[in-house]
């Protein structure tokens, strides 16, 4: 994979189309603009960013697909702990549970157009991983609460 470019942010309002020709000649078509009173930026082509959305759509569909034929299945689990290494501290129905989120979840990240919700989504089981890491992070999470016990928690659309 190519080094993005990267440029001040200042460069794009004082010199577009110097900015504008450094985009076209970057073979990946991908500018990152530095800004210093925010986040960076990326610039790229509208062909370059709806071709990459066509791609993760395709990607969601076939790994969707996958999942959904035994074969496929156990394929896909047999490669997840070359993608995401901290799976071998799940258990086995976790690590399952975790392919066909994982895989559902890019399937509807990748049909609206954002990939937040599987970033959540690796993160937190991620985050399940380490705590079956830690003999000792696993007992106290495992362990039955101590105190008052207030109930059923109240949620949701309807309450």
């Amino acid at each position: 994979m190519s080094v993005i470019e990267e440029i001040p942010f200042s460069q794009l309002v004082q010199r577009p189309k110097d900015t504008v020709a450094k985009l076209e000649e970057n073979p990946r078509r991908r500018i990152r603009l530095d800004r210093r009173d925010g986040g960076d930026l990326i610039l790229e082509s509208a062909a370059h960013a709806e071709a990459e959305d066509r791609m993760l759509v395709l990607a969601g569909s076939l790994l969707f697909s996958l999942v959904n034929d035994d074969n496929g299945r156990k394929a896909m689990l047999l490669a997840l702990p070359h993608a995401f290494p901290w799976v071998r501290f799940l258990p086995e129905h976790d690590t399952r549970a975790f392919l066909t989120e994982l895989v559902e979840t890019l399937h509807a990240c990748a049909d609206l157009g954002n990939a937040a919700a599987l970033v959540t989504l690796i993160n937190a089981w991620k985050d399940t991983a380490e705590i079956h890491s830690d003999p000792e992070l696993l007992k106290a999470a495992s362990a039955p609460l101590e105190g008052t016990d207030y109930g059923e928690v109240l949620g949701g659309a309807d309450q």
